[in-house]
């Protein structure tokens, strides 16, 4: 390289190489002696039966002539040891280039003289001492004069001693460019030594070709039309491409050029898609002046830029109206409408246009704009999918076409296909399924149908190729997952990645394949996968070559996980990734000011790391990745150029929720994409989100339900949860049938608290069944034992909304205990217990209306969506709330738990308060802040009731509020606790009003002495 100036000296590729090995991968074997012993090309010679020590090189003895070993320290050292001076290269490099490695040198004490290759063993005797002929065997020298025992075609016939010379004395060059590799066994030997080539001479015909094209036809091709064939006379013509006509061709049609890219989104790559262009006017009738139709499979046609002809229906056009480019996309295979888009034609005055698009083809599960501001008499309005201007159009029914719909055609489109309109001549625009074409859909195209063996294996979707596209495939396949190769016959590696518990995993990584190419630079595939929550191993199915495996954690930590000098197809490949595989970056292994030198002068010490650190595998700087490797007793670093801020988002193709990142592998031809979730959300699509009070069950522990796998065997978090279950659901039905117990005697239903405990306890009982089938049904369903989708709909809607409801309605009751309580203190001798009752009972209703009707949103943006993640498919019950119904969620939520609270705290203070008046009434010389005190004693239990009650609730509330969110399935426990604490108070009913209180204690033995003594009546 040129020198370059760095801190006022010049610099070059050769200054400072101190630390630079002349022996590496680069240098060995190579045919050329990079280090002054030759230390480097030393073992490289497998062919010969003589093994010398890596310390050693082979030559020939110039005594014996037989093949020797000698010390790479006699190399170089002046004295002449082998056979045409092997083990001395310097001495024919004096007089020829430095870049030609030494020649055979003859022994003369008076001259120096080299010899060339072909030199050797010719029969002549070309060195004074006849050092080219005396070593020949006899196989060489019964060579015809022309030929060499050095050319690769004698190979077989010489002998070793002749090869090792032939290789030792041929002329090599320095390559001008050193790519990556990972070769460090490389062997010079046998090269590939060619004769001179042989001029060739093309032969010309002595006729002169004419092109087709003539000039009488312009842009067409002459023919000739015989009008009668007997009497041979014949008239000339021309055969007008679609855009010229006229006698000559000479007019040039007005017409539309469409070229379209059309790009899908990730649920589609693998879709077969049916794609009609029209070109279309503005009238009633809607005319199609013209059309093309083809097929798009994302997969195979991804780059291919698509160019559609369309010609006016009249030449020249209709002035008066204006056109439109109409798309209509439908999924082959199902036939399913995809949706539809509109481009005006601008600047109608204009005789041709060439436009240019690139088209997003509608999502899956899109749903279509309807419209009403169309009167479609037989068909139904829909809006495009591009929305320009708000633009809307009648999609007629079969038979039906024209603006409105009103005008009838007859089909003439095969039974099985679909009929979407009619153009200008009358002829029906079929759209065929997969296995069909032409106009009419009436040709089949039976490839996909023959024997699997000759088409698609393990199970492949065998799509047959556009039969308007020329390609030398007749059917592409669509390969199941772990499957490759033109026709899905090849396996593809299974590569089983693992992680140490010491390594802290992000929610996504990055997989850098690197295949290295010989004379290029390395080809580098970037593919990104989502770690299943508490999973520390991925199973990735890769198809294409790769020798290099990193893993990219967070930005810029990676890990070397696998290499490979030789691709190995259908491989089982399982690797645990530790600490010991981190690259670590240049900052770690160099001080700071060596990290801030110029790239020449800091990577000619990069071998230093590997050398002081015998664990280091890998490390980086801003430009390079760096590998640590053995080679003869040494350790070297080889490094390779990498993008670290490679990245390809997905554009407008982005099929994740929320304000979450989407990246996929490829900017132009993705075969997948993954979701980098923002806080708050997790899940592949980051679909789940925790904030606020929206704590579901869910959220917290589906994705630690391991699918086909037994309860008993399931993660520890589920065992837990499961006893946590079995438990509070024992204790639930016990504290709720007791409290129905005491509560349903005369004398507490004498007044309205009486009817709020029993709805207490009612709503105890309910909470408690729905809470453990909520479990159950979540378990089960994720372990795949129950799948039926209507069922699983219905419980994603009812579970959480009631269980919601009870909650609420719990709270809410104890709050009117309070109250009841309170009023009793206020009224006096004056309290209607009559009227209590009658109360009670409209409030209970009341609060029943008002707290199904605030929550009641909820079953309305609950769903279920599907989810597959290499190979691990499954069905989540989610809560979507837009951003305001979002804010009115917390709010009400807040309300129905603080609100109760609240109530309980004043009407406890009220009735204490008014306790002490009366008694300070009685008792005038008593002191009314001992007396306070003493009836705060009395009543503890009224305060004692509810502050356990939102301390229980509070764990919930500080998670919610002060963590924000979950922002990994990781941070399960911490959730999960809050939410079980939060199932607490509703299993105190009989722990809070009837053991504190000497009169529920009371109702509760007596009703325990009723039931034993019908017991004893009946046994």
């Amino acid at each position: 390289m040129s020198p370059i100036i760095i801190e006022g000296k010049n610099e070059t590729d050769e200054t400072e190489c101190e630390q630079w090995s002349c022996n590496n991968i680069y240098t060995r074997c190579d045919g050329l002696w990079s280090c002054s012993n030759g230390a480097d090309e030393t073992d490289c010679n497998s062919y010969s039966a003589l093994n010398c020590s890596t310390d050693e090189h082979i030559c020939v003895s110039p005594y014996t002539n037989q093949l020797m070993c000698i010390s790479v320290d006699k190399a170089n050292d002046g004295n002449i040891d082998c056979l045409g001076a092997t083990d001395e290269p310097k001495l024919c490099q004096r007089i020829v280039d430095i870049n030609v490695i030494p020649r055979f040198y003859c022994t003369d004490d008076n001259n120096f003289l080299c010899l060339a290759t072909n030199r050797l063993c010719d029969k002549r005797n070309d060195c004074p001492l006849n050092d080219d002929e005396r070593f020949c065997s006899t196989n060489s020298m019964n060579l015809i004069e022309s030929d060499s025992p050095c050319f690769q075609s004698n190979f077989s016939i010489i002998s070793d001693i002749e090869r090792l010379l032939c290789h030792s004395t041929h002329l090599r060059l320095k390559e001008p460019m050193k790519y990556f590799s990972l070769d460090t066994t490389k062997n010079s030997f046998p090269w590939s030594m060619k004769t001179l080539p042989t001029d060739t001479l093309t032969e010309t015909s002595g006729f002169e070709m004419f092109g087709i094209h003539n000039l009488r036809c312009h842009h067409g091709i002459p023919m000739f039309v015989w009008s009668e064939i007997e009497k041979n006379i014949k008239s000339n013509a021309c055969l007008c491409p679609s855009d010229f006509y006229g006698d000559s061709c000479e007019y040039q049609n007005q017409q539309v050029n469409i070229i379209i890219r059309f790009q899908a989104l990730s649920d589609s790559w693998s879709t077969l898609f049916a794609i009609i262009i029209s070109l279309i006017d503005d009238s009633n009738e809607r005319i199609i002046q013209s059309f093309e139709q083809f097929t798009y499979l994302s997969m195979r046609d991804c780059k291919i830029k698509f160019n559609a002809y369309l010609l006016y229906l009249t030449q020249p056009k209709n002035q008066t109206k204006n056109y439109a480019i109409h798309i209509d996309i439908y999924e082959k295979i199902s036939l399913t409408y995809r949706g539809s888009l509109l481009y005006p034609i601008k600047f109608p005055f204009l005789p041709m246009h060439r436009l240019a698009y690139v088209i997003t083809i509608p999502e899956k599960n899109e749903q279509f704009q309807s419209c009403s501001n169309l009167y479609c008499i037989h068909g139904k309005c829909i809006m495009y999918s591009n929305n320009p201007q708000n633009a809307m159009f009648c999609q007629c029914n079969q038979g039906w076409s024209g603006r409105n719909c009103t005008i009838p055609y007859i089909c003439t489109c095969s039974s099985d296909s679909i009929c979407i309109g009619v153009s200008a001549y009358n002829r029906s625009v079929c759209v065929c399924p997969i296995n069909k074409f032409g106009y009419r859909c009436l040709l089949t195209d039976s490839i996909c149908e023959t024997n699997n063996t000759l088409t698609c294996q393990n199970s492949g979707q065998c799509i047959p190729a556009d039969v308007q596209i020329r390609s030398k495939q007749k059917f592409i396949c669509i390969c199941q997952r772990g499957y490759g190769g033109d026709r899905c016959e090849l396996i593809n590696n299974k590569i089983i990645l693992s992680f140490r518990d010491d390594i802290v995993l992000s929610s996504s990584i990055f997989i850098h394949f690197i295949e290295v190419i010989q004379n290029d630079i390395p080809k580098r595939t970037t593919t990104l996968r989502t770690i299943p929550p508490i999973q520390k191993s991925i199973t990735i199915f890769w198809s294409k070559p790769f020798n290099l495996i990193f893993i990219e954690i967070y930005n810029k930590i990676y890990y070397l996980a696998h290499t490979q000098n030789t691709y190995q197809q259908t491989a089982n490949i399982s690797i645990m990734i530790n600490q010991f595989d981190r690259c670590q970056n240049i900052s770690e292994l160099f001080n700071e000011s060596f990290v801030q030198r110029h790239l020449l002068r800091r990577i000619k010490h990069y071998h230093v790391p590997c050398q002081k650190n015998l664990n280091l595998s890998c490390f980086y700087d801003d430009i390079h990745l760096c590998l640590c490797y053995n080679l003869q007793k040494q350790r070297l670093a080889n490094c390779f150029e990498f993008n670290h801020n490679m990245n390809y988002n997905c554009l407008d193709q982005n099929s994740c929720k929320g304000e979450s990142q989407c990246f996929q592998d490829d900017d132009i031809c993705p075969t997948r994409s993954v979701c980098i979730c923002s806080p708050c959300f997790y899940g592949t699509r980051c679909q789940f989100s925790v904030n606020g009070f929206g704590l579901s069950l869910d959220g917290i522990l589906g994705y630690h339900i391991q699918p086909h796998i037994d309860l008993l065997n399931q993660p520890s978090i589920i065992l837990f949860s499961l006893s946590v279950v079995i438990i509070s659901i024992v204790v639930g039905l016990i504290n709720g049938i007791l409290s129905l117990i005491t509560f349903q005697n005369r004398q507490v239903c004498e007044v309205g608290c009486g009817f709020y405990l029993i709805g207490s306890s009612i709503t105890t009982l309910l909470t408690t069944i729905i809470f453990g089938l909520k479990f159950w049904i979540l378990v089960l369903a994720q372990m795949t034992v129950i799948s039926n989708r209507v069922f699983l709909q219905i419980q994603c809607m009812s579970f959480d909304f009631l269980l919601r409801v009870c909650l609420n309605m719990d709270q809410w009751l104890n709050a009117c205990i309070a109250v009841e309580r309170t009023i009793t203190v206020l009224k006096g001798i004056n309290f209607n217990k009559k009227k209590s009752k009658t109360s009670a009972k409209i409030v209970i209703i009341i609060l029943s209306i008002f707290i199904v009707s605030t929550n009641i949103y909820d079953l309305f943006y609950r769903y279920l969506i599907d989810e597959e993640n290499e190979g691990d498919k499954r069905t989540w019950c989610i809560a979507n709330y837009p951003s305001r119904l979002q804010t009115y969620n917390s709010f009400i939520n807040t309300f129905h738990f603080f609100a109760p609270f609240m109530i309980n705290i004043v009407s406890a203070v009220i009735l204490i308060v008014q306790k002490t008046r009366k008694k300070a009434n009685v008792q005038n010389n008593a002191n009314y802040k001992k007396l306070l005190k003493a009836q705060a004693r009395e009543h503890k239990n009224l305060f004692i009731a509810p502050i356990v009650l939102v301390i229980l609730g509070l764990p919930r509330l500080i998670i919610t509020y002060v963590s924000r969110c979950m922002k990994s399935a990781d941070d399960s426990w911490l959730f999960l606790i809050g939410y079980f604490i939060s199932f607490i108070p509703p299993m105190l009913t009989f722990v809070v009003f009837v053991l504190p209180s000497k009169f529920y204690k009371k109702q509760f033995r007596q009703t325990l002495i009723a039931f034993q003594t019908r017991i004893q009546r009946h046994f």
